[in-house]
C-alpha cells in the first residue's frame, strides 16, 4: 500500500513540475514573443490621389500596402479610372497589414438633355438649370411656326447622355419676319375673306359692327387705314362690318382653345392641332414641342367660323375633339 502511494506521489510531483514549466513558457511567450509577433514596422501612406488606378496599386505595393475594396463614384472633375480619395491619407503611418481604401472615378455621370423645343426662352433656362444644364449661345431668326421669343432647336438635342453641367445652345423665335404690303380698298368685300387675307401677312385686325342700308350683312363697310395705305406686320387694321355682332354671318371669332403637351417623360411629342369649321378644315400646329408647354391657339391669332370641331393628335393618338359653337 505504502509503495502504491510512493508511486502516485511521485507522479504528481513529475505534473506538478510540468504545470510550472508550462507556466514559465508560457509567461516569457506571453511578454517575449508575442510583442514580437505583434510589433509591426508602420509604414508611410504614400499619395495616390490623381494617379490611374493600376499605378496607385503598384505604389501601395512599393510602401509594402495593399488596396482594400474599391469604391466607385461619378466625378465631373476626374477621368474615368483615376483615384479621386484615400483613406487614410497620405503621410499618414499605419501598421503595414492595414488596407488603403481607395474611391476610383467612373467618369462624370450622364443624364438626358430635357426637350425645351416650344417653351418660351424663360421657361427653357428654367427646366435646363433644373436638369443641371445651362444656356450657353442664344440666336434668334424669324419664324412662321413659332411664336416671338419661343425655342425652335437646341443643341445638343433632347436625350441621349450629356455630362451634368454642359451648356445647351438654343435658337428662338423673333416671331414673322415683318412684311410691308399697300392695303386695298376691301369695301363691299365678305368680312371672312378680308380677315383670313390680312392674318395671313400678320395683322392684327378688330371689327365693329353697323347697320348700312346698301352693304349687304357680312360686308366692309369701311377700315382704318384705308385703301392705299402701307401696313407691315403687327400692325393695328380696323373693320367696320355690316350686321350685328354676334348674329352676322360669315364673321370669325379668335378660338379660345389651349392645350397642354403630355408632361410624362423629358422628349418632346409631336403636336397636330386640326380645325374644322363652316369655312374649310386645316391643320394650325404640325410640330414637336416639350412636355408641359402650353399651347394657346388664341394667342396665335387663330380664327374660326361658326361651328368648330378642334382635333389634337399628340404623338400619332387621337385625343377627343373639343367643339366650339
Amino acid at each position: 500500500m505504502n509503495r502504491l502511494n510512493s508511486t502516485l506521489f511521485a507522479s504528481f510531483k513529475v505534473f506538478l513540475y510540468l504545470l510550472i514549466c508550462l507556466g514559465i513558457i508560457g509567461a516569457l511567450a506571453t511578454l517575449i514573443v508575442i510583442p514580437g509577433w505583434v510589433r509591426t514596422e508602420e509604414v508611410l501612406v504614400p499619395n495616390i490621389t490623381g494617379e490611374s488606378y493600376y499605378e496607385a496599386v503598384r505604389i501601395l505595393g512599393d510602401a509594402g500596402l495593399q488596396p482594400a475594396k474599391t469604391i466607385q463614384e461619378a466625378s465631373s472633375d476626374a477621368p474615368k479610372g483615376e483615384i479621386v480619395s484615400q483613406n487614410p491619407e497620405a503621410n499618414f503611418r499605419i501598421k503595414s497589414y492595414q488596407p488603403v481604401e481607395i474611391t476610383v472615378s467612373i467618369g462624370a455621370e450622364l443624364v438626358p438633355v430635357p426637350s425645351v423645343i416650344g417653351k418660351s426662352r424663360g421657361a427653357a433656362f428654367e427646366s435646363l438649370a433644373t436638369a443641371g444644364f445651362s444656356p450657353n449661345r442664344v440666336a434668334f431668326v424669324h419664324s412662321e411656326d413659332y411664336l416671338r421669343d419661343t425655342v425652335i432647336a437646341q443643341s445638343p438635342p433632347e436625350g441621349g447622355g450629356q455630362r451634368r453641367g454642359s451648356s445647351v445652345n438654343l435658337l428662338v423665335s423673333r416671331g414673322p419676319r415683318p412684311q410691308v404690303v399697300q392695303l386695298p380698298n376691301f369695301q363691299g368685300q365678305l368680312a371672312a375673306d378680308v380677315l383670313a387675307a390680312l392674318e395671313t401677312v400678320g395683322l392684327k385686325v378688330e371689327t365693329e359692327y353697323s347697320s348700312h342700308p346698301k352693304i349687304p350683312q357680312g360686308a366692309i363697310i369701311t377700315h382704318e387705314p384705308a385703301g392705299g395705305v402701307m401696313v407691315r406686320t403687327g400692325d393695328r387694321v380696323l373693320l367696320e362690318i355690316s350686321g350685328v355682332q354676334g348674329t352676322t354671318e360669315n364673321i370669325s371669332r379668335l378660338l379660345p382653345f389651349t392645350y397642354t403637351v403630355s408632361e410624362e417623360g423629358k422628349l418632346s411629342r409631336h403636336i397636330r392641332i386640326v380645325i374644322i369649321d363652316e369655312y374649310s378644315e386645316r391643320t394650325e400646329v404640325d410640330q414637336r414641342y416639350a412636355p408641359g408647354t402650353v399651347i394657346n391657339l388664341e394667342q396665335k391669332g387663330v380664327r374660326v367660323f361658326g361651328k368648330t370641331r378642334v382635333i389634337v393628335y399628340e404623338n400619332g393618338e387621337k385625343l377627343p375633339e373639343v367643339v366650339y359653337r
